[in-house]
């Protein structure tokens, strides 16, 4: 009863207006700020309006955004009814740009479900109608799912090659700030393949970006990576002045996060360089600032240096300890790759020291 309510109340001021080009705006507008419910009510006013019934234009245009509001609820069966018929009505009037919009929210659907296969059949499509349309951006966006689908499906190499068709789509298009988020997604993908010096250029771009145009957490991002580069590459005097670099600007960004990220980045550097009782001194502080922060991958990742440098001091009993710890905690949140690294460290070290 409470609830039905409240949507009276949110709905009520809208009840006067008949229009359903202006239905769709308000709808526009309570999607931006992540509200379907109240959206959806709208919707369903306009799509029975009088203008609505006479302009086959506006019609789809509801669809759409009622395909668009279900896909926000994870309704993902009458989403895709409602964008289909949207994409009928659109390709009737060879309006392309339209008939992409939906083939591509299609597609981020299906691949929101693991329907890699179909997300990317309808990526294909999508792509025709906005290059029809000659529409930069929109073939970026289109390109850039076609990307995480490559990636999502192990062929990093081809995600690559995605990505940077992307990035000149979005290149044409002016938008520097995705331009920016595409070249940090280039830099991550290299990293995956361990093409550390592709990667570095790619990061270093994409921070060319973020402090153009102060963002926040791509700068965040990008300062954490070139450094793990600079570290993978034992580059350690520049990963170090990355992190000097990053700590600087660490007070306006006001970000607890990011300093969990530097610490530990540099308590691998301690370690590889010989520094381990500093190591193991900053490393006690930092595994304390993730609890605090509740950033439990990094708790796990904290474990596990603390492990090597236990290791690396001759402490294998303590060693054994943090890896175990790490272990249970990679398992229950799903973090494979780290999990079997870290397993297969802890059997070395059973093997090797009778454990």
């Amino acid at each position: 009863m409470k609830q039905m309510t409240i949507n009276r109340v949110r709905t009520e001021p809208f009840a006067g207006i008949k229009s359903g080009s202006e239905l769709l705006v308000l709808a526009q507008g309570w999607l931006k700020q992540g509200n379907p419910i109240v959206a959806i009510e709208l919707l369903k006013t306009a799509i029975e309006s009088i203008d609505t019934e006479r302009d086959k234009q506006l019609r789809a245009q509801i669809l759409k955004e009622t395909g668009r509001a279900k896909m926000m609820q994870s309704d993902w069966t009458h989403s895709e009814t409602y964008y289909l018929e949207a994409q009928r009505l659109f390709i009737e009037l060879e309006d392309y740009k339209g008939a992409a919009q939906c083939a591509r929210n299609r597609a981020n659907m299906n691949f929101q479900q693991g329907n890699y296969h179909e997300s990317e059949k309808l990526c294909e499509t999508a792509l025709d109608y906005a290059t029809v349309e000659n529409d930069h951006e929109l073939r970026a966006t289109i390109l850039n799912t076609m990307g995480a689908i490559k990636s999502a499906t192990g062929n990093l190499q081809e995600s690559i090659k995605m990505l940077k068709l992307c990035l000149s789509d979005f290149e044409s298009s002016g938008n520097i700030i995705r331009q920016g988020y595409i070249q940090l997604n280039i830099g991550l993908t290299q990293i995956e393949l361990a093409d550390y010096h592709d990667a570095t250029q790619s990061l270093n771009h994409a921070l060319s970006i973020a402090l153009e145009v102060r963002d926040q957490s791509l700068l965040e991002i990008c300062y954490q990576n070139i450094s793990k580069c600079y570290l993978a590459q034992q580059e350690y005097i520049l990963a170090k002045s990355v992190l000097d670099t990053a700590r600087k600007i660490l007070p306006g960004l006001n970000s607890k996060a990011l300093e969990v990220e530097l610490n530990l980045i540099e308590c691998k550097i301690l370690r590889v360089t010989g520094n381990l009782e500093k190591a193991a001194d900053l490393l006690r502080v930092t595994y304390q600032q993730a609890i605090e922060n509740e950033q439990t991958a990094l708790e796990a990742d904290l474990l596990f240096e603390q492990a090597l440098v236990g290791k690396e001091l001759g402490n294998i009993d303590f060693a054994v300890s943090k890896l175990n710890a790490a272990i249970n905690i990679y398992k229950k949140i799903g973090v494979e790759k780290s999990f079997k690294e870290a397993v297969q460290i802890l059997n070395n070290f059973r093997k090797k020291n009778n454990v």
